[in-house]
């Protein structure tokens, strides 16, 4: 598309994403000071780490919504060297990375930390796109179809595998649904979803079932109150966190389970802790933030002309709402656990720049589509 026709970002998508900034920097500290301070370090610890990322991803965003994607669909070189960097990164975490509650997810760099799965989300979506436009003729003829999608999936497969291997189920389901998300919207043909649904859910019950901690994770989920000491304590704690928020809250720095009472209050259950603090009213306007950064990124899907910034749009936004929806349902206790971070708000400074990521991508596509 030619420069001059290119149109101002979506302010009011803008104005959602760092609406939930503000609101996660606020609550980082309400969640974190007690804990910073207990690991003699400052209060603001957290905080400080929190505001860095969020320097950076907002620095990203802003080079990213400037960029053209257009051309990516043609010309892939870049996106090839940027998934054969982080093949190698997501390597190097398993070699190399220190372990931290179990798992290797994190490349120390000094007093900062790299985290390649999450900077993988936004690129299988740049992927998926890409497949799906380049191989556009071949999802009208059955035979063509398979063969091309099995190509996609083994693409996607390395770093999914090395991501699995870390573990991190819950990162590496979240791109396996975006990444189908797309190819459906894609066209691809009706009848592979009838097949790899199926394969895909036996794989992942088997994941599940092989796994101790991951089946432990399940039971606690059905039945948390069958060990409240032990794997069902964070649920447990989550849901009287909710419970102890009633409709008002009970007031910003009120709340009591964050006091050691509620594990990753400050990371995974920042939720819960904003349940407990600003009640019903809170979360209902952190999940209604969300949903109005679903409508402006359908909008922007819609309005725009080029079918891979269409599936780009849906799903960088798709990243974003459903990942947010799953972590909502492990706080509520409607799924089980699965590590995942809320974005935007939890604690983590590379899911915090992965989300800004995100964000500005879809704010360059926006600028094809126009906003009001």
């Amino acid at each position: 598309m030619a420069p001059d026709v290119r149109r101002p970002v979506d302010r009011w998508l803008v104005f959602f994403a760092l609406a939930l900034v503000a609101v996660g920097m606020v609550w980082i500290y309400s969640a974190s000071a007690i804990k910073a301070s207990q690991n003699h370090a400052a209060a603001t610890a957290f905080l400080t780490r929190q505001l860095l990322g969020g320097a950076i991803g907002i620095a990203c965003m802003l080079a990213l919504s400037q960029v053209d994607l257009a051309p990516l669909q043609d010309h892939s070189r870049p996106i090839q060297i940027t998934y054969g960097v982080l093949v190698v990164l997501l390597a190097a975490v398993l070699l190399f990375g220190p372990k931290v509650n179990g798992a290797h997810r994190w490349i120390r760099l000094g007093a900062m930390s790299l985290q390649p799965s999450e900077l993988f989300k936004p690129l299988s979506v740049l992927i998926a796109a890409g497949w799906m436009v380049r191989y556009r003729e071949a999802w009208t003829s059955h035979r063509d179809a398979l063969p091309k999608l099995l190509g996609l999936a083994g693409l996607m497969s390395v770093p999914l595998a090395l991501i699995l291997r870390e573990p991190d189920f819950g990162t590496s389901f979240l791109i396996v649904f975006v990444t189908l998300m797309v190819v459906f919207l894609g066209g691809a043909p009706k009848w592979i979803f009838a097949v790899a649904i199926p394969v895909l859910g036996a794989l992942g019950t088997a994941f599940v079932v092989l796994s101790p901690y991951r089946l432990a994770r399940v039971t606690s989920f059905l039945n948390p109150a069958a060990d409240p000491l032990g794997k069902g304590h964070q649920a447990l704690q989550s849901l009287v966190a909710v419970g102890n928020g009633g409709f008002m809250g009970v007031g910003l720095g009120g709340g009591k389970q964050k006091l050691f009472f509620l594990p990753e209050a400050h990371t995974d259950f920042i939720y819960a802790v904003i349940a407990e603090e600003a009640g019903l009213i809170g979360t209902v306007a952190i999940l209604a933030l969300f949903i109005a950064i679903l409508w402006r990124g359908y909008r922007i899907a819609r309005r725009v002309s080029d079918t891979y910034l269409k599936l780009c749009a849906m799903g960088f936004v798709l990243l974003l709402v459903v990942q947010a929806l799953m972590n909502m349902s492990v706080v509520l206790s409607l799924a089980p656990n699965k590590g995942i971070p809320l974005p935007f708000i939890s604690f983590g400074p590379n899911s915090l720049i992965a989300s800004l990521i995100c964000l500005g991508l879809l704010l360059a596509i926006s600028k094809e589509a126009g906003s009001a």
